[in-house]
């Protein structure tokens, strides 16, 4: 009932104020079904409430020992992007994320470049997480092929997005709460076993999580973590799909940075008293990529390695389920513009109102992606994209504010157009958007070698391809003249 009658007001609010898209010469394609609390429950979906299981070990090998500082360093970065996140979503309210808030807000062909780039996250972290879900699922099925374990978790679940948000918004409450059970209840069990059968540490409170080679690969490590932290940036999708999104995405940005940081961060802390000894099973690939199911099994037996083998697949399954719904709003954000072939990305199915192409064309290359890649590679090139594009975006709110100076007030001032920050305003407005852009880019350049040769490879070809697009950068799709 309640659902209802938000669904029956936004539409009277709609009817007497009509969309916003249509100053930006769009018109509303598709269906506002979405709530502040099926937006965090999205976002967190997309963290994946068990993501520190996806790359336990590779973050423990990376840093020399600690999972919990790069997952707390990641969040505090994040956190300092969120705040420019929340600013752009009021001033642009629109599908495309980082492609729509650096476009409007500084420069379109730099806007256009951020989605590109950008698109790597989109396409890798599912492709990552399926990959993951097929190596832990043959922990209990040797003989299933891996391809076919793949097939499942990229191609069965990218698919349910055909048949709209509105599945994925209901599944996801649900899901999420599974998922918060599962990862909290695990560790519980892995604190109870340190300190009440003296395993690993024997005691909770110990400085061994937070033990680390050097400060480089502490950095190194964190540029790996903030993997699991573009639930937030999933959100932003979304805009064109919820009922009040300069509003409600604000909030739900808050809230799953928040949740995701602190449960991360405990997950990594408290495996670690587990495992002080980790050092002696970095030579088993296997062992490694299933690091905190090997935990499970050794707190609580055999039949809790089953529990949490199967809330970890059914996490990375409503992952790989959301992380394709959002993957598809950008591709559809750009092709909308033109940017992108607009019969291919831009088609919306009329029946389940949505941008079905892009959908299968981002499933298809998860599971090609998957069958050929390395996990290693792609976990450390996914970050090449979302990094370029924070960062791009951080700026943007200083160029909206300060250069271009259209941008709106808050909310509480009655969103007044180009408004100029004044006093402690300064603070929110340039002072964390900058600090915000010098943390991404620190972490950024501390990123994998071969990520960085490979990713700035793809970033070139979008400058390419954008340059042909444009007739040497000097033409505009009409929608981006506005």
């Amino acid at each position: 009932m309640a659902v209802a009658r938000e669904r029956l007001a936004a539409e009277r609010e709609q009817a007497q104020h009509p969309s916003e898209l249509a100053k930006y010469g769009y018109k509303e394609e598709l269906s506002r079904t979405m709530n502040v609390w099926q937006l965090t429950a999205f976002g967190l979906n997309y963290m994946v409430p068990i993501a520190p299981a996806i790359i336990f070990g590779l973050l423990l090998q990376t840093s020399g020992g600690t999972v919990a500082l790069p997952y707390l360093l990641a969040g505090i970065a994040m956190l300092l992007t969120a705040f420019s996140y929340s600013v752009m979503v009021r001033n642009f309210p629109l599908a495309g994320s980082v492609y729509s808030y650096v476009g409007r807000g500084w420069n379109v062909h730099l806007g256009f470049i951020s989605g590109w780039v950008l698109t790597l996250d989109y396409i890798l972290i599912p492709t990552v997480t399926a990959s993951s879900s097929a190596y832990f699922a043959q922990q209990y099925f040797p003989d299933v092929p891996y391809w076919v374990l793949l097939a499942i978790f990229s191609v069965g679940t990218g698919l349910l997005n055909l048949f709209g948000v509105q599945l994925v918004s209901k599944m996801g409450l649900w899901l999420l709460v599974l998922g918060e059970l599962v990862v909290w209840g695990s560790i519980l069990v892995w604190g109870y076993a340190v300190s009440a059968k003296h395993m690993g540490t024997g005691e909770l409170i110990s400085s061994v999580p937070f033990h680390f080679s050097n400060f480089s690969t502490l950095i190194a490590a964190t540029s790996l973590a903030i993997f699991s932290f573009l639930g937030f940036d999933a959100i932003t999708t979304l805009a064109e799909e919820t009922h009040h999104p300069k509003r409600d995405i604000p909030k739900a940005i808050y809230w799953c940075v928040g949740i995701g940081t602190l449960t991360m961060f405990m997950c990594g802390y408290v495996g670690l008293l587990v495992i002080p000894d980790w050092e002696r099973h970095a030579s088993d690939a296997n062992w490694m990529n299933t690091a905190l199911f090997q935990v499970s099994k050794m707190t609580g037996g055999e039949a809790f390695g089953i529990v949490f083998i199967a809330g970890y697949l059914t996490a990375l399954g409503v992952f790989n389920l959301v992380a394709t719904a959002a993957g598809a709003r950008l591709l559809y954000g750009m092709g909308r513009d033109n940017m992108l072939p607009r019969a291919v990305f831009a088609k919306i199915n009329k029946r389940w109102k949505t941008p079905h192409w892009s959908v299968l064309i981002i499933v298809g290359i998860e599971f090609v992606l998957g069958l050929g890649s390395n996990m290693t590679t792609l976990s450390n090139l996914v970050n090449y994209g979302a990094l370029f594009g924070f960062a791009a975006l951080n700026l943007s709110v200083i160029w909206l504010y300060y250069v271009k100076k259209k941008g709106e007030a808050p909310l509480r001032l009655g969103s007044e157009p180009n408004w100029m920050p004044r006093g402690a305003r300064h603070i929110r407005y340039a002072f964390l958007p900058f600090l915000g852009f010098l943390v991404i880019v620190y972490v950024w350049i501390s990123m994998d070698r071969l990520a960085l040769l490979i990713g700035t490879c793809w970033l070139i070809a979008g400058l390419v391809f954008l340059g042909v697009k444009t007739k040497g950068f000097r033409k505009l799709p009409p929608h981006l003249e506005l």
